[in-house]
């Protein structure tokens, strides 16, 4: 008698279940992983916007205003925003929108919205916010949102999925709030 060395179809089919297991685990691993690599390149990207504007601040002694209120990095407004800036600005790195600028606060709206006015009640180009959504968490920290004029003493915030952050009504500029809920 021969004696045959081989795999059954029962050792092969098991080791393929494990290798299937094992790939949906890695790959749900670097699905998470690149989440958390875009939330820091927004992050980032929103202190570089905010660099930018300061430093229009200081040269003109006010902030940016366009046509639109609202600029929205998914739309031809930003390109204007960038006009009067003279830089060029980031975008989202998915820079996805089911609405338009001014609808951010909608769950999946991945787009970068500056809004500043230049008459009252609102800045009178004195101050701004900047409205984004990050992926792994809410912007329902205690500190997220500006104080504007419009609606002095109360934060102007969104609905609690948006991150909004800028020069705020006191002069004080604020930075995210990364302390909301896991999404």
């Amino acid at each position: 008698m021969k004696n045959k060395k081989g795999f059954t179809l029962i050792e092969l089919l098991v080791v393929v279940a494990i290798i299937g297991i094992l790939a949906t685990i890695v790959l749900s691993s670097l699905s998470s992983a690149r989440e958390r690599a875009r939330d820091a390149t927004r992050l980032s990207d929103i202190r570089t916007i905010q660099t930018a504007l300061e430093l229009y601040n200081l040269e003109t002694g006010s902030y940016p205003v366009t046509a639109s209120d609202w600029n929205g990095s998914n739309t031809a407004n930003w390109a204007a925003l960038e006009a009067l800036l003279g830089t060029t600005l980031p975008v989202d790195p998915l820079n996805t929108s089911v609405g338009n600028e001014s609808q951010v606060e909608a769950e999946g709206n991945y787009v970068y919205t500056y809004f500043a006015v230049d008459t009252a009640p609102w800045c009178n180009a004195q101050c701004y916010f900047i409205a984004f959504q990050l992926e792994g968490r809410n912007g329902n920290g205690a500190n997220d949102g500006v104080e504007m004029p419009y609606n002095s003493g109360t934060l102007f915030n969104s609905a609690g999925v948006t991150f909004v952050v800028g020069m705020d009504v006191n002069g004080v500029l604020k930075t995210a709030d990364t302390s909301g809920t896991a999404k």
